[in-house]
């Protein structure tokens, strides 16, 4: 071990390599990676030490799903998804935030429980040109409960499953406190916010040791590639992996691989609503709030439930923000009424990603597909799998 590190933070060390059970071993590598002081020469070890740790955190959680009871009642925190879910979260504080007057302002739902403690999810649907949109009111998430404090796993559980997490803030309180609690919480959980997958891919082999491919001129050009090489290596086989392959694509930090070891994490997309936007003394913070965490947040959003205030095409700009967009299917002439979404990034869908969405048979008997599209200068057209389509566009699918 590095005499960089400290005499704390060795000691530390010690013990966790003297721990006998799982719990006692996250326990003091946990201790050990605070007591490191951070830098470069540092970063190897911190990185190392944090595969480690994930992979304790997996057996840890393995071991307790295990030991789960059969037979257990389905939790009110498991919500089946209809249509694209908003997940409205907060920090816990009374008097609340104010997600349930919203999740009424925008669904009509929950109006009975305005102003009160929400211990279960409250669900409403908003719909905008057709699109479903299911808003789920979850409980405040209080300090801890990325350990479960406040049925704060079970909450989190959810969360990874949705389409879009809304940081509900008030902003006649201190937006800073609020932010970051959720955004701690939320990273002590694996979950990512507003960020993309690192540009690496590690896949598991039956021999060969580990092995280390640059696969792009980006990533050909970092620095110090052979030792970022045994780096990689290193904290590859802390993390669990004897023999493997590591696909690189770009640049990378030596966190990022710790995170693509970890099955756990999620990247979730989510904005801010500020909430109590009719108080005079918002407007200011609605305006540091938003310059504040632009970097984190490209989309931050004031409402009022008081005056009712909501921008009207709300549900279009979350489907903008989504890099989804809706087009039609038709059969034998006959319009579908429900659209069907299809993503955006990172290519524009075509008429294979239609096939695929409704049923892969489509794509197996795939002959020809007729497109309309108002006010192109040819609005209908044949076409095969691979043509790029647009918003609102109505597909027929014809099948050999």
């Amino acid at each position: 071990m590095s005499s960089n590190i400290g005499s704390e933070a060795q000691a530390a060390y010690q013990k966790y390599l003297e721990a006998s059970t799982i719990d006692e071993k996250i326990k003091r590598l946990e201790e050990f990676i605070s007591l490191v002081p951070k830098h470069k020469a540092t970063e190897k070890i911190v990185a190392l030490n944090k595969s480690r740790l994930a992979k304790l955190r997996r057996e840890q959680e393995s071991l307790k799903t295990r030991a789960k009871t059969i037979g257990k009642q389905v939790s009110p925190f498991s919500i089946k998804k209809e249509g694209i879910q908003l997940i409205l979260i907060s920090d816990y504080n009374s008097p609340g935030v104010g997600k349930t007057s919203l999740l009424n302002l925008l669904t009509g739902a929950a109006r009975d429980k305005i102003g009160k403690f929400t211990p279960v999810p409250e669900i409403g649907i908003y719909t905008h040109k057709k699109i479903r949109y299911q808003i789920v009111d979850m409980p405040s998430i209080m300090e801890g409960a990325s350990s479960g404090i406040g049925n704060g796993k079970e909450i989190i559980s959810q969360l990874r499953a949705c389409d879009l997490i809304c940081f509900c803030v008030d902003l006649s309180r201190n937006y800073k406190n609020q932010i970051d609690l959720l955004l701690d919480e939320l990273n002590k959980s694996h979950v990512r916010i507003n960020v993309q997958p690192p540009p690496l891919t590690i896949e598991k082999t039956g021999s060969n040791k580990i092995q280390v491919f640059y696969l792009t001129n980006e990533s050909k050009e970092l620095n110090d590639v052979e030792d970022l090489t045994e780096k990689i290596k290193e904290i590859t086989h802390a993390g669990g992996v004897r023999n493997g392959i590591v696909k690189v694509f770009g640049k990378i930090e030596l966190d990022q691989i710790v995170d693509t070891l970890n099955p756990s994490v999620m990247y979730k997309k989510a904005i801010i609503l500020g909430t109590k936007g009719d108080l005079a003394l918002t407007k200011n913070t609605f305006s540091e709030l938003e310059k504040f965490y632009s970097n984190i947040f490209p989309l931050v959003i004031g409402t009022s439930a008081e005056k009712k205030k909501i921008p009207g095409d709300f549900g279009k700009i979350v489907l903008k923000y989504l890099q989804k967009m809706k087009v039609y299917t038709m059969n034998k002439g006959i319009i579908a009424e429900k659209p069907l979404i299809l993503e955006c990034a990172p290519n524009q869908p075509t008429i294979r990603d239609v096939t695929l969405k409704i049923h892969r048979s489509f794509l197996e008997s795939f002959d020809y597909a007729i497109v309309i599209r108002k006010k192109a200068r040819q609005t209908k057209k044949k076409v095969g799998l691979e043509y790029e389509l647009k918003e609102n566009d109505i597909i027929e699918l014809h099948t050999k």
